[in-house]
Formats: C-alpha cells, sequence, structure tokens
C-alpha cells in the first residue's frame, strides 16, 4: 500500500503539478524583499528630471531677482493702459494751478474786460483762452458759482476771438447778447464788456 502511494506521489502528472505549482510561486513572489524594484535607466531619468526642474526654478528666481520689470509687465500694463495718466509736474508761480501745459489763476477783485486783460498783462498772461473741452470742465469746476471774464471777445460787427487773434470756432455754446465772454460753472455766457467780474488768466508752464 505505501509503495502505490509513494508510486503515484512520483509519477509524471504529479511532478508536472508540482512545477506549475513552483512556476506560480515565482511569479507571485517578489524578486527582493518586497519593494517593486525600477530598472537602472528608469532610476537615472527620474534623477534627471528632477535635476532638471530645480535647475529651472533656481534659474527663474534668480531672473525674476535681477529683472523685476521684466516678469510684472504683463500684469501691470494692462492696469497702467486702463488708468489716465497724471498731468506732468510743472513749474507754476505760487498761488497759479498747473493744467494740461498752463497755468491759470482765479483773481480776488473784479474789473471791466479790459482791465482785466491789463490786469494779467502783469504777469505775463492773458484772459483764459480754452483751447479743449477738458480746459473748460476744469476752469468751470474752479470758478463755481462766480462770473469770470475770460480771454474771448467781439468786436462790433466783427467775428469772436481769443486774445492771440485767433476765431473762434464755435465748439461749444456761447450765450448771452454782449460783445465780452464770461464763464461759470453752469455756462459760457457774454455780457457788456464794461460790466465788472472776476477774471481768469492763463499761461504756458516752464518746464
Amino acid at each position: 500500500m505505501r509503495e502505490e502511494l509513494s508510486g503515484t506521489e512520483n509519477s509524471p502528472l504529479h511532478l508536472e503539478r508540482g512545477t506549475q505549482s513552483q512556476n506560480r510561486n515565482s511569479m507571485m513572489t517578489p524578486e527582493s524583499d518586497g519593494h517593486l524594484q525600477c530598472p537602472i535607466p528608469c532610476a537615472v531619468l527620474t534623477v534627471v528630471f528632477i535635476v532638471t526642474l530645480i535647475i529651472a526654478l533656481i534659474s527663474l528666481s534668480v531672473g525674476q531677482y535681477n529683472c523685476p520689470g521684466i516678469y510684472t509687465k504683463e500684469n501691470t500694463y494692462p492696469l497702467m493702459t486702463s488708468m489716465p495718466l497724471a498731468p506732468p509736474v510743472s513749474s507754476c508761480p505760487d498761488s497759479w494751478i498747473g493744467y494740461q501745459g498752463n497755468c491759470y489763476i482765479f483773481s480776488n477783485t473784479t474789473g471791466n474786460w479790459s482791465t482785466s486783460q491789463y490786469a494779467c498783462s502783469f504777469h505775463d498772461s492773458t484772459l483764459a483762452q480754452i483751447a479743449s473741452m477738458e480746459d473748460l470742465i476744469f476752469l468751470q469746476r474752479y470758478a463755481g458759482s462766480v462770473e469770470h471774464w475770460i480771454g474771448l471777445r467781439n468786436e462790433t460787427n466783427q467775428e469772436w476771438r481769443w486774445t492771440n487773434d485767433k476765431e473762434f470756432s464755435g465748439w461749444f455754446n456761447l450765450t448771452g447778447n454782449g460783445n465780452c465772454a464770461y464763464l461759470r460753472n453752469t455756462e459760457v455766457s457774454s455780457a457788456n464788456c464794461q460790466e465788472d467780474l472776476h477774471w481768469i488768466c492763463s499761461k504756458p508752464t516752464k518746464h
């Protein structure tokens, strides 16, 4: 009986089953201590990638430190172009207000149009000339509700002209029936040139 069992254990079928079992065990058993093994080329590539990434980060940090304008220009430029630029710093006398390349002063006293123009000439200036809508809004804001002579006049049977003899193109609405123009915060109008009003003098800034 024992001999039969022994023969059975050593039979070809039993040996074949043992071989297959060993093969399965060898396939499921880790090659070392249970950790996956990475081939040498894979490890080298991993090290190279990490070193390259570190070098790139260092280069970026150094470049941003040495040339901050290059790295911030893209972000700040839209912000810079969406905002209006401040007027350049100009040289105006004391009590004069600088705006858009001109200096302005608003009188504390009154006089007729000719007297006002004469007073401005003492400061190397003339009664204010208004060249743009920005200038008009600026002057109206400072003039407030007080009437101020400006450098625009219509002599008898002639066109409206500025004090530099340039013809008025009519680009803003001028009301009234007088021959000399004045300004206040709500309008530009005209009155008799002999009336006593405040005035505004203007002259170019000195850079």
